[in-house]
């Protein structure tokens, strides 16, 4: 809903919206040859993905580090054992899900916009505006770039061939065996692909989705049911980027514990607590604060014909001079019924593109990874407690 917009404009804006700009799965991963193998050739669903990610590298990654404990008790200790076990079955199958929930939850999030007749017309007064469909075309060539798998897939490459040859292979005194840890690294190889993939999408996704809004009238539907004017949808996107956050900073945590097979240098480490820092605002400002602001820029244009009735009603009543009483009376009650239209108005239109209990739960998964190392210490006691009493 918007304020000023004639029924010529919302006819038109019903028409670019729908007509050929229904985005599919499949446009989103065409260059991507891991999903193009798994969806398009095997034609696996995510939980499928998840688990084989579990057994593939999964249970390579963990039967080498079993056969290696048994022949050398003595350079291991629980550290070991749960950073492995977070490593197969949290790690490994939650960072497949999420890079496989990804062009869904894109490709849902834009045709739930769409659909829900959210997107309003191109805003005149804003340069480099676009119609919708162009901007849907901006939106698959960015996602879909091949210059992305090129780049991504090279960065993977060099990094396992430095970690091999130019740190690994030199390290003689490593109480691990060279071939060990080869397969540690390159059990890791899709993984950071995937990795690179899925940061890369929701970035994309994130500019993109904040240029809609920058570009593009919100029509806000104030008693849409998802309880936030049509924008709940951002909500799954939000979701996977907190899930990104949680993978990023449980990864680091796994590598703190198994240094010593990990291979991770201090430098490494760094990287990945700078990477969960800096998602934090980006989180927030993409997802929260700029759509937020879009939002109420909607309800105050909704809100400027109201004003500005009220407004006139006001100057003509003071004006008036009028000494009869039912005169002031009818038109004291004229404006008491435009300010409650406009009390009615502020309050109907949502501000927020989540509820507040989403962003609650949103905001204490945030701060799950500040809590961790406060528990970990009594989770490892926990665990070599158990060991000991089974006799392990």
């Amino acid at each position: 809903m918007e304020a000023g917009a004639t029924e010529e404009e919302k006819d038109s804006v019903h028409t670019t919206v729908n007509v050929d700009t229904t985005l599919s799965t499949q446009q989103i991963y065409q260059h991507d040859p891991l999903l193009i193998l798994l969806k398009g050739k095997l034609h696996l669903n995510n939980l499928w993905i998840s688990a084989g990610a579990t057994l593939l590298p999964g249970s390579v990654y963990l039967l080498a580090w079993l056969l290696w404990r048994v022949n050398e008790i003595k350079e291991w200790d629980n550290k070991d054992l749960l950073s492995l076990i977070i490593q197969t079955f949290i790690l490994f199958p939650f960072l497949s899900l999420i890079y496989t929930l990804i062009p869904n939850a894109i490709v849902k999030l834009f045709n739930t916009l769409a659909t829900n007749g959210v997107i309003g017309h191109a805003r005149k007064d804003r340069p480099g505006g676009e119609t919708y469909a162009a901007f849907k075309q901006q939106l698959v060539y960015w996602i879909d770039n091949s210059w992305w798998t090129v780049a991504i897939t090279i960065v993977v490459v060099l990094y396992i061939l430095t970690r091999l040859f130019l740190r690994e292979l030199p390290a003689q005194n490593n109480p691990i065996p060279y071939p060990l840890r080869a397969i540690v690294i390159i059990a890791y190889a899709p993984l950071m692909f995937a990795t690179g993939m899925s940061v890369i999408r929701l970035v994309i996704v994130l500019i993109f989705t904040n240029r809609l809004f920058y570009f593009f009238t919100l029509q806000i539907q104030p008693i849409h049911p998802d309880g936030s004017g049509g924008l709940g949808i951002l909500e799954s996107l939000l979701w996977l980027c907190v899930g990104m956050m949680l993978w990023v900073v449980t990864l680091l945590i796994a590598m703190i514990l198994v240094q010593k097979l990990s291979g991770l240098s201090y430098a490494e480490m760094f990287l990945l607590g700078a990477i969960y820092i800096a998602l934090i605002p980006t989180l927030l400002i993409g997802w929260l604060i700029f759509p937020h602001r879009m939002m109420v820029q909607a309800r105050n244009e909704a809100l400027q014909p109201l004003m500005v009735e009220y407004q006139h009603a006001l100057i003509q009543s003071l004006s008036s001079g009028t000494q009869d009483t039912q005169s002031i009376a009818a038109e004291t009650l004229h404006l008491e019924t435009l300010k409650k239209r406009y009390d009615l108005v502020y309050n109907l239109f949502p501000v927020w593109p989540l509820d507040t209990n989403t962003l609650s739960r949103a905001g204490a998964t945030v701060i799950i990874p500040i809590i961790l190392p406060l528990i970990l210490p009594s989770t490892l006691s926990f665990i070599s407690f158990l060991l000991q009493k089974f006799g392990l």
